[in-house]
Protein backbone atom coordinates (compact mmCIF):
# COMPACT_ATOMS: atom_id res chain seq x y z
CA UNK A 1 0.00 0.00 0.00
CA UNK A 2 1.48 3.44 -0.89
CA UNK A 3 1.65 6.28 1.44
CA UNK A 4 -1.57 7.87 -0.82
CA UNK A 5 -3.56 5.09 -0.34
CA UNK A 6 -2.90 4.47 3.32
CA UNK A 7 -3.77 8.32 3.53
CA UNK A 8 -7.44 7.75 1.91
CA UNK A 9 -8.08 5.07 3.88
CA UNK A 10 -7.72 6.83 6.87
CA UNK A 11 -10.07 9.82 5.37
CA UNK A 12 -12.66 7.25 4.22
CA UNK A 13 -13.01 6.13 8.60
CA UNK A 14 -12.60 9.97 9.30
CA UNK A 15 -15.59 11.14 6.56
CA UNK A 16 -17.93 7.89 8.63
CA UNK A 17 -16.80 9.05 12.07
CA UNK A 18 -17.88 12.98 11.15
CA UNK A 19 -21.12 12.25 9.20
CA UNK A 20 -22.60 9.28 11.11
CA UNK A 21 -24.35 7.52 8.27
CA UNK A 22 -23.97 5.57 5.51
CA UNK A 23 -22.69 6.66 1.98
CA UNK A 24 -22.29 5.65 -1.70
CA UNK A 25 -19.64 5.47 -3.87
CA UNK A 26 -20.37 8.57 -5.56
CA UNK A 27 -21.05 10.76 -2.29
CA UNK A 28 -17.43 9.74 -0.66
CA UNK A 29 -15.63 10.36 -3.74
CA UNK A 30 -17.52 13.82 -4.19
CA UNK A 31 -17.46 14.97 -0.26
CA UNK A 32 -13.62 13.57 -0.38
CA UNK A 33 -12.69 14.27 -4.25
CA UNK A 34 -11.20 11.42 -5.18
CA UNK A 35 -11.57 9.68 -7.95
CA UNK A 36 -14.44 7.48 -8.75
CA UNK A 37 -12.94 4.41 -9.27
CA UNK A 38 -10.23 4.80 -7.07
CA UNK A 39 -13.59 5.31 -4.53
CA UNK A 40 -15.61 2.47 -5.67
CA UNK A 41 -12.36 -0.25 -5.00
CA UNK A 42 -11.21 1.32 -1.95
CA UNK A 43 -14.37 0.55 -0.22
CA UNK A 44 -15.13 -2.19 -2.08
CA UNK A 45 -11.58 -3.42 -0.48
CA UNK A 46 -13.08 -2.71 3.18
CA UNK A 47 -15.70 -4.15 2.73
CA UNK A 48 -14.00 -7.27 1.89
CA UNK A 49 -11.40 -6.92 4.78
CA UNK A 50 -14.68 -6.43 7.28
CA UNK A 51 -13.92 -2.65 8.10
CA UNK A 52 -17.18 -1.86 6.21
CA UNK A 53 -20.62 -3.19 5.72
CA UNK A 54 -22.55 -3.03 2.16
CA UNK A 55 -26.21 -2.90 1.71
CA UNK A 56 -27.47 -3.74 -1.53
CA UNK A 57 -30.51 -2.40 -1.58
CA UNK A 58 -30.05 1.41 -1.58
CA UNK A 59 -26.25 0.50 -2.49
CA UNK A 60 -24.51 2.38 0.54
CA UNK A 61 -21.56 1.50 2.94
CA UNK A 62 -20.92 2.20 6.85
CA UNK A 63 -18.46 0.94 9.24
CA UNK A 64 -18.81 -2.31 10.94
CA UNK A 65 -17.61 -2.69 14.91
CA UNK A 66 -14.10 -3.61 12.90
CA UNK A 67 -13.23 0.03 13.21
CA UNK A 68 -14.47 0.39 16.57
CA UNK A 69 -12.22 -2.26 17.45
CA UNK A 70 -9.21 -0.75 16.23
CA UNK A 71 -8.61 1.95 19.42
CA UNK A 72 -10.72 0.04 21.66
CA UNK A 73 -7.63 -0.49 23.73
CA UNK A 74 -6.56 3.16 24.05
CA UNK A 75 -10.09 3.65 25.51
CA UNK A 76 -9.81 1.09 28.28
CA UNK A 77 -6.14 2.57 28.94
CA UNK A 78 -7.38 5.85 29.09
CA UNK A 79 -10.86 5.39 30.73
CA UNK A 80 -10.91 2.04 32.31
CA UNK A 81 -12.40 -1.15 31.18
CA UNK A 82 -15.91 -1.71 29.62
CA UNK A 83 -15.53 -2.10 26.00
CA UNK A 84 -16.13 -5.00 24.18
CA UNK A 85 -12.27 -5.51 23.82
CA UNK A 86 -12.20 -6.09 27.90
CA UNK A 87 -15.24 -7.86 27.97
CA UNK A 88 -13.62 -10.86 25.50
CA UNK A 89 -10.16 -10.18 27.09
CA UNK A 90 -11.65 -11.41 30.14
CA UNK A 91 -13.44 -14.24 28.91
CA UNK A 92 -9.77 -15.24 27.29
CA UNK A 93 -8.61 -14.71 31.03
CA UNK A 94 -11.29 -16.85 32.96
CA UNK A 95 -11.42 -19.90 30.12
CA UNK A 96 -7.73 -19.68 29.30
CA UNK A 97 -8.84 -20.02 25.70
CA UNK A 98 -8.77 -17.94 22.14
CA UNK A 99 -11.50 -15.78 22.11
CA UNK A 100 -12.82 -14.57 18.84
CA UNK A 101 -15.68 -12.41 17.05
CA UNK A 102 -16.80 -12.80 13.39
CA UNK A 103 -19.01 -11.99 11.14
CA UNK A 104 -20.17 -13.65 7.79
CA UNK A 105 -18.68 -12.53 4.49
CA UNK A 106 -20.48 -15.12 1.40
CA UNK A 107 -19.15 -18.54 2.54
CA UNK A 108 -16.45 -17.34 4.95
CA UNK A 109 -16.42 -16.18 8.42
CA UNK A 110 -14.43 -13.43 8.96
CA UNK A 111 -12.23 -13.14 12.29
CA UNK A 112 -12.97 -9.63 12.95
CA UNK A 113 -11.09 -9.75 16.36
CA UNK A 114 -9.34 -12.80 17.87
CA UNK A 115 -7.22 -12.59 21.34
CA UNK A 116 -5.20 -16.27 21.58
CA UNK A 117 -5.83 -18.03 24.64
CA UNK A 118 -3.28 -17.86 27.53
CA UNK A 119 -2.67 -21.69 27.56
CA UNK A 120 0.14 -22.95 25.59
CA UNK A 121 -2.29 -25.24 23.53
CA UNK A 122 -4.64 -22.62 22.68
CA UNK A 123 -5.74 -22.21 19.71
CA UNK A 124 -3.67 -20.12 17.08
CA UNK A 125 -5.81 -17.57 15.00
CA UNK A 126 -5.34 -14.15 14.12
CA UNK A 127 -7.52 -11.18 13.51
CA UNK A 128 -8.95 -11.08 9.93
CA UNK A 129 -8.60 -14.79 9.87
CA UNK A 130 -10.99 -16.20 7.34
CA UNK A 131 -13.04 -19.22 7.76
CA UNK A 132 -15.11 -21.66 5.27
CA UNK A 133 -18.81 -20.83 7.03
CA UNK A 134 -20.22 -24.34 6.64
CA UNK A 135 -17.40 -26.09 9.04
CA UNK A 136 -16.74 -22.83 11.55
CA UNK A 137 -19.00 -22.74 14.70
CA UNK A 138 -19.22 -19.26 14.20
CA UNK A 139 -20.50 -20.18 10.50
CA UNK A 140 -23.14 -22.35 11.78
CA UNK A 141 -24.86 -19.70 14.62
CA UNK A 142 -24.65 -17.03 12.01
CA UNK A 143 -26.06 -19.39 8.92
CA UNK A 144 -29.19 -19.69 11.19
CA UNK A 145 -31.08 -16.78 10.49
CA UNK A 146 -31.11 -18.14 7.12
CA UNK A 147 -33.80 -19.99 5.48
CA UNK A 148 -33.71 -24.00 4.99
CA UNK A 149 -33.31 -23.22 1.22
CA UNK A 150 -30.94 -20.66 1.60
CA UNK A 151 -28.61 -22.72 4.16
CA UNK A 152 -29.00 -25.62 1.30
CA UNK A 153 -27.93 -23.22 -1.63
CA UNK A 154 -24.97 -21.74 0.72
CA UNK A 155 -23.91 -25.09 1.30
CA UNK A 156 -24.03 -26.07 -2.33
CA UNK A 157 -22.52 -23.12 -3.35
CA UNK A 158 -19.24 -23.42 -0.70
CA UNK A 159 -18.91 -26.64 -2.33
CA UNK A 160 -18.55 -25.83 -5.78
CA UNK A 161 -16.04 -23.27 -5.55
CA UNK A 162 -13.55 -24.88 -2.70
CA UNK A 163 -11.00 -26.78 -4.12
CA UNK A 164 -10.15 -28.37 -1.19
CA UNK A 165 -11.85 -31.39 -0.67
CA UNK A 166 -12.24 -32.07 3.25
CA UNK A 167 -13.97 -28.67 3.60
CA UNK A 168 -16.85 -29.41 1.57
CA UNK A 169 -19.98 -30.46 3.60
CA UNK A 170 -23.67 -32.64 2.79
CA UNK A 171 -25.94 -29.97 2.73
CA UNK A 172 -28.39 -31.66 4.87
CA UNK A 173 -26.61 -32.91 7.45
CA UNK A 174 -25.25 -29.34 7.91
CA UNK A 175 -29.22 -28.03 7.99
CA UNK A 176 -29.66 -30.50 10.81
CA UNK A 177 -26.82 -29.41 12.75
CA UNK A 178 -27.31 -25.32 12.33
CA UNK A 179 -31.32 -25.92 13.39
CA UNK A 180 -30.19 -28.81 16.39
CA UNK A 181 -27.54 -25.81 17.25
CA UNK A 182 -30.16 -22.94 16.79
CA UNK A 183 -32.48 -25.14 19.45
CA UNK A 184 -29.95 -25.21 21.99
CA UNK A 185 -28.54 -21.71 21.48
CA UNK A 186 -24.52 -22.61 20.58
CA UNK A 187 -23.25 -23.99 17.69
CA UNK A 188 -19.32 -26.32 17.48
CA UNK A 189 -17.14 -27.56 15.20
CA UNK A 190 -14.60 -30.16 15.25
CA UNK A 191 -11.49 -30.99 14.05
CA UNK A 192 -11.87 -27.08 12.74
CA UNK A 193 -9.96 -24.88 11.67
CA UNK A 194 -7.34 -27.25 12.55
CA UNK A 195 -6.61 -31.07 13.51
CA UNK A 196 -6.57 -31.09 17.52
CA UNK A 197 -8.60 -28.24 17.64
CA UNK A 198 -12.56 -27.35 17.98
CA UNK A 199 -15.04 -24.56 19.37
CA UNK A 200 -18.13 -23.55 20.17
CA UNK A 201 -19.61 -20.47 19.37
CA UNK A 202 -22.89 -18.14 19.95
CA UNK A 203 -24.97 -15.19 18.61
CA UNK A 204 -24.22 -11.78 19.98
CA UNK A 205 -27.20 -9.59 20.70
CA UNK A 206 -28.29 -7.42 17.34
CA UNK A 207 -26.39 -4.56 17.19
CA UNK A 208 -28.21 -2.02 15.18
CA UNK A 209 -27.42 -1.27 11.70
CA UNK A 210 -24.41 -3.72 11.77
CA UNK A 211 -24.25 -7.27 10.53
CA UNK A 212 -24.83 -10.16 12.49
CA UNK A 213 -21.92 -11.27 14.91
CA UNK A 214 -20.95 -14.71 16.71
CA UNK A 215 -19.09 -15.07 19.44
CA UNK A 216 -16.33 -17.90 19.59
CA UNK A 217 -14.33 -19.86 22.12
CA UNK A 218 -11.92 -22.55 20.59
CA UNK A 219 -9.88 -24.90 22.40
CA UNK A 220 -7.70 -27.97 21.61
CA UNK A 221 -9.81 -31.09 21.19
CA UNK A 222 -8.95 -32.77 24.61
CA UNK A 223 -9.80 -29.76 26.82
CA UNK A 224 -13.13 -29.08 25.26
CA UNK A 225 -14.37 -32.69 25.37
CA UNK A 226 -12.94 -32.33 29.52
CA UNK A 227 -14.71 -28.82 30.30
CA UNK A 228 -16.95 -28.08 27.45
CA UNK A 229 -19.89 -27.39 30.27
CA UNK A 230 -17.86 -24.95 31.84
CA UNK A 231 -17.05 -23.33 28.50
CA UNK A 232 -20.60 -23.11 27.44
CA UNK A 233 -21.44 -21.59 30.59
CA UNK A 234 -18.90 -18.99 30.04
CA UNK A 235 -19.89 -18.74 26.48
CA UNK A 236 -23.58 -17.93 27.55
CA UNK A 237 -23.13 -15.71 30.19
CA UNK A 238 -20.82 -13.19 27.59
CA UNK A 239 -23.35 -13.14 25.95
CA UNK A 240 -25.86 -12.37 28.06
CA UNK A 241 -23.06 -9.68 29.70
CA UNK A 242 -22.85 -8.40 25.56
CA UNK A 243 -26.84 -7.78 25.73
CA UNK A 244 -27.13 -6.04 28.88
CA UNK A 245 -23.79 -3.57 27.55
CA UNK A 246 -26.12 -3.43 24.28
CA UNK A 247 -29.03 -2.06 26.37
CA UNK A 248 -27.19 0.13 28.59
CA UNK A 249 -25.69 2.40 25.46
CA UNK A 250 -28.82 2.15 24.01
CA UNK A 251 -30.46 3.79 27.02
CA UNK A 252 -27.94 6.38 27.49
Amino acid sequence: MTVKSAQRVLEVLEYFAATRDPATVAEVSRQLAFPQSSTSMLLSSLETLGYLTYDADDRTFRPTVRVMLLGSWIQDELFGEGSLVSALDALRRSTGQTVMVGLRQGIHVRSIIALRGTRADALPVRTGTLAAVCLSSMGKVLLSRESDAMILRIARHANAVDPVSRNRVHPQSLLEQIRVSEARGWAESHEFPSPGHCSIAAALPVIPRQPLLALCIGSSTAIMHRERQALVTALTHACENFAQMTQRAASE
